[in-house]
């Protein structure tokens, strides 16, 4: 394939980029992190735990309540016995016999002691429905996570589109140079061709960039809960860059107040509320119930008659072959598993905050040195271009200074996107903005 044909498809695929773009959707980085959150199936899941445990709260709040039923019932019988003859009247008497009956009733039960049972299941109870709040910050911080990252590459891809396409304008005019300077006969026609190449070079960068970013628009647009591409919404305010926090300041909030600590830590809670409620089973249990009944049959002509009763049990499990030792060994595990668990998970959030913050600075100061290789690379090639129009360098030192400038916007357009990044980082890790 020539330089020139493939100058040519790429050419197209250029042109027709903005036809594409002009019908997808643009969102802005709210819209992004609204809809990530509607569309998020970690997000729909941990709300449902968020009802689940609240309903489990209100069932071991039931449990210091009695239990309350009712009953009715109709009933019929027949029994089939030979015809006999009465010894009194001489009558004949039919052999079947049948009878119907019915009956109302109330039962009621209260447990008086269950060993602690139940304080220990309200206490569990408690810890899982702060653990499921914990829950559903952590999978929304996750998700505006995911939604900020795609968000912001879509951006980046967007911007580096500008970058390719303003290296073609200056390849396109360092052609037009070294034409002109070849109908002079001031340039041969070795310049021309490198010129050309480096046209068709540029052009085929800017569709890699453009396929990259239909990539990262698909990928947004998935975030998103939308079908095809969305684009990234400029915003110069994204770019503003806030004061460096205090690093002490962070950990120590990090360690007490960030969604996954909190969430570790209710769990742990929970393991140990579940060994009290395994211990309980030591203990001997006390109840009282209570029943009243009406029954009436069709040989008193449905007269209802009433049966009541109370009573008071003790219930102690002596010796259960060694099964409640079981269930408190596995639940004594539990537990010191998760107290292990909620250490590390503070421990973790404090090294990936000690690395974002970090990775912060780090980007901060890329920013300020890569803004001012832009201004001086931008410079350099104005002064190689206008020298390589009088003739006195060659192309290879145009060349050079010109990738130069291309790999300096590339370098700066990667550092304000990496502080972007940290930044969303550290945001998630806490569960709040900066």
């Amino acid at each position: 394939m020539t330089p020139a044909r493939l100058a040519n498809i790429c050419l197209c695929l250029t042109l027709l980029a903005p036809a594409v773009e002009a019908q997808q959707r643009s969102v802005t980085l709210t819209e992004a992190l609204r809809l990530a959150e509607a569309a998020a199936p970690t997000v729909i899941q941990a709300q449902g735990g968020v009802r689940s445990a609240g309903a489990g709260v209100r069932a071991a709040w039931g449990s210091f309540l009695p239990n309350l039923s009712t009953s009715a019932s109709y009933g019929t019988s027949t029994s089939e016995q030979p015809s006999r003859i009465d010894p009194i009247s001489g009558e004949v008497l039919g052999g079947n016999v049948s009878s119907s009956s019915v009956g109302f009733g109330a039962n009621a039960s209260f447990d008086l002691f269950t060993g602690f049972r139940r304080g220990s299941e309200m206490s569990s109870a408690r810890a899982t429905r702060r653990s499921a709040g914990a829950s559903l910050d952590f999978e929304r911080a996750q998700a505006a996570l995911q939604a900020t990252t795609r968000f912001l590459s879509a951006l980046e891809s967007a911007a580096l589109v500008r970058v390719r396409q303003d290296g073609i304008r200056r390849a396109e005019e360092k052609r037009s140079i070294a034409i002109a300077r070849l109908t002079t006969r001031a340039a041969t026609i070795s310049d021309s061709l490198q010129a050309e190449v480096d046209v068709a070079q540029a052009r085929v960068q800017l569709a890699s960039v453009i396929a990259r970013q239909s990539e990262a628009e698909a990928n947004l647009a998935r975030v998103t809960g939308q079908d095809g591409r969305v684009s990234a919404a400029e915003d110069s305010t994204l770019y503003r860059q806030v004061a460096m926090p205090d690093a002490g300041a962070l950990l120590d909030e990090a360690a007490s107040r960030a969604p996954s600590v909190l969430r570790a830590e209710a769990q742990a809670d929970a393991a140990r509320a579940n060994v009290g409620i395994n211990r309980s089973s030591y203990w001997p249990s006390l109840f009282i119930s209570a029943n009243t009944n009406y029954n009436g049959s069709d040989r008193s002509d449905y007269t209802l008659f009433n049966t009541r009763g109370a009573s008071v049990g003790l219930q102690w499990s002596i010796f259960n072959r060694f099964g409640r030792e079981r269930q408190l060994a596995i639940s004594l595990a539990d537990r010191d598993a998760a107290e292990a668990r909620a250490a590390d998970a503070r421990r973790e959030v404090g090294a990936n905050l000690t690395t974002q913050l970090a990775a912060l600075q780090a980007a901060q100061e890329r920013i300020q040195l890569t803004s001012a290789s832009v201004e001086a690379a931008r410079a350099n090639a104005r002064v190689q271009t206008e020298r390589y129009r009088l003739g006195s360098i060659g192309i290879v030192e145009l060349n050079a200074s010109q990738d130069a400038l291309s790999r300096a916007e590339e370098e700066f357009v990667s550092a304000r996107f990496d502080y972007l990044r940290a930044k969303a980082q550290i945001e998630a890790i806490l569960g709040r903005p900066l």
